[in-house]
């Protein structure tokens, strides 16, 4: 009798749930406070803020129905404005981010210091960081949008993605060196390689460009790639972003020959080397990869981020959630590729693409900057002897309810273990019963989610290609959105790069006018309302085809119609 007392113990305590553990360092509340913040207006900012020297830089991109300019602007660290340059020529989605480029010299001349910036127009700038002085200037195509991926720098030669393909200029003038011809891209950002440059397009196509221009590709399919490619170990990185879900291939760098494809989640962000392992973010989780000889997928967290992750301070990372007020993910990832993320509060929190800015100095102690899609830029500092007490942790980052369940499920097994000691066969299929119900309890939403996925992979195809005479024929090609409200259409049109339904539903609010209330759920965002109009609920179609998921979990393409009407008028 005490054996089995003891044996029971000795279950109940090893089932005992854990807490999870918090990175050894300190939260972010805890170390850094706001220092100063400032507003530019009707403005996004899409990338990260760039420190550099003793300066901040932030650049923005037009809003949708605003009248604020992209601009490129210098802060001292005490937030004094330096220089601010605007192009008035420049429209939407100016996502290139900022390239600080030292002085050097070679074989084409000698440059100063210089901060790059790559404009939706198309044109490629060269500037002073000191002041903003011009100091040359290149015109690149433009088909709709202009350079929208990150540029490179190549001993004296700058690097640049272009709409079109790939120029490579000579870092002391800006004179053209090499022009090749790719597919189009979209924040097709490009990594410099042993022999050749690495980008890829719309298409789904990942391009190989020698120097002399000569160009070598390869086709992965139906998607799109949307990140400057990573070089691993194993070989070639890249994402190839399709409608409901993403794929991860691994490329052989000599003949671009596939040697993995690994399954991602939808809407992939930028990826980034993290150490010995690679970090990469969906709708769906945060991930890390292990590239040595192979990629694998060492650990995964539920998360939703589809823009940038930054290095920041204690060797974490950090991106923002993409859900109304839910905070940023601040990311450890341990020796051994696990991962730990801790939820903050920034100012900055909500819908946003554009990573943290950070630095580190013996005077000024370390910096964070933050960048909003309100375009607000927030900068927090550490502090010390700071008399008031810190700020109080979210409690987002524990879920009692999920913990809680988890607990109850050690319990019935645990009460099973007991049952089975005794012999009772029949008490032991009971405790098993609720064991079940409750891993069910578990995993429901994410169950939820992939049977959408699986119909709308499954389902009919909709060949609905009516275009409606109201609309504006220079929307043709482009993203619309149509809402009836109160019997009303109501539409928008001329959008372009959004990658789901809720964001590009958002910005058309904003330029109708239109009050749009949400819902944050476990298993995505759901409208509530459209200016106060509920009724039974609301629904969505994809170019005439009825959405079976939540609105910030449906990827859509670079010409999707989305049309929302309340469900009782269907």
């Amino acid at each position: 009798m005490r054996f089995r007392l003891l044996l029971v113990g000795a279950l109940v305590l090893f089932l005992l749930p854990t807490l999870p553990v918090q990175a050894e360092s300190s939260s972010f509340q805890e170390d850094f406070t706001l220092q100063w913040s400032h507003d530019f207006g009707d403005a996004y900012i899409t990338t990260a803020p760039l420190f550099a020297g003793e300066r901040l830089f932030v650049r923005t991109s037009a809003s949708w129905g605003g009248s604020s300019a992209p601009t490129v602007a210098s802060f001292t660290l005490e937030g004094k404005l330096v220089w601010s340059e605007s192009n008035a020529h420049s429209t939407h989605h100016d996502m290139a981010p900022l390239l600080h480029v030292t002085a050097g010299n070679g074989s084409c001349g000698a440059w100063p210091e210089m901060m790059m910036i790559g404009w939706s127009d198309g044109s490629v700038e060269a500037r002073s960081p000191n002041d903003g002085t011009l100091l040359w200037s290149y015109e690149t195509e433009q088909v709709t949008w202009g350079v929208t991926g990150v540029m490179a720098v190549d001993e004296d030669q700058i690097v640049v993605p272009t709409r079109t393909g790939l120029v490579s200029l000579c870092a002391s003038d800006g004179s053209m060196t090499m022009e090749a011809t790719t597919g189009l891209g979209w924040r097709n950002g490009v990594v410099v390689g042993d022999e050749e440059y690495f980008l890829g397009d719309e298409s789904g196509v990942l391009w190989g460009v020698s120097t002399n221009g000569t160009t070598r590709s390869v086709d992965l399919g139906d998607g799109k790639i949307r990140h400057a490619p990573i070089l691993t170990s194993a070989g070639i990185l890249v994402q190839l972003q399709g409608q409901q879900s993403s794929t991860m291939y691994v490329l052989d760098s000599a003949n671009l020959s596939t040697i993995q494809s690994l399954p991602i989640g939808p809407s992939p962000g930028i990826p980034v080397t993290a150490g010995a392992f690679v970090l990469a973010f969906d709708s769906e989780a945060i991930r890390s990869f292990s590239c040595s000889l192979i990629c694998e997928e060492v650990d995964r967290v539920p998360f939703l981020s589809n823009g940038e992750i930054g290095l920041v301070q204690d060797g974490h990372y950090m991106l923002p959630y993409n859900g109304n007020e839910q905070g940023w993910g601040l990311v450890n990832i341990t020796e051994y590729g696990r991962l730990q993320v801790q939820m903050v509060t920034t100012g900055a929190d909500g819908y946003a693409t554009a990573a943290p800015g950070f630095t580190s100095s013996a005077t000024n102690g370390e910096i964070l900057a933050f960048g909003s899609d309100g375009g607000v830029v927030y900068v927090h500092a550490t502090t010390t002897n700071v008399e008031e007490p810190a700020p109080e942790q979210n409690i987002a980052a524990f879920d009692w309810v999920a913990q809680g369940t988890v607990f109850l499920l050690y319990l019935a097994l645990g009460g099973a273990g007991v049952q089975l000691l005794r012999g009772n066969g029949a008490s032991v299929l009971k405790f098993l019963s609720v064991y079940m119900l409750l891993i069910g309890l578990l995993v429901i939403d994410q169950v939820a989610i992939q049977w959408s996925q699986t119909i709308d992979e499954l389902g009919p195809q909709s060949n609905d290609e009516e275009w409606d005479p109201s609309w504006n024929e220079s929307w043709r090609g482009t993203q619309i959105v149509s809402i009836t409200i109160g019997g009303e259409v109501r539409a928008a049109g001329g959008f372009e790069g959004y990658t789901n339904a809720l964001d590009l539903t958002l910005a058309a609010c904003e330029e109708l006018g239109v009050e749009i209330e949400t819902d944050a759920t476990r298993i995505g965002t759901y409208v509530l309302s459209f200016d106060g109009e509920t009724g039974e609920g609301w629904e969505y179609t994809l170019d005439g085809r009825l959405a079976t998921l939540a609105s910030d979990y449906s990827t859509i393409d670079s010409t999707t119609r989305v049309e929302w009407s309340p469900v009782e008028s269907r």
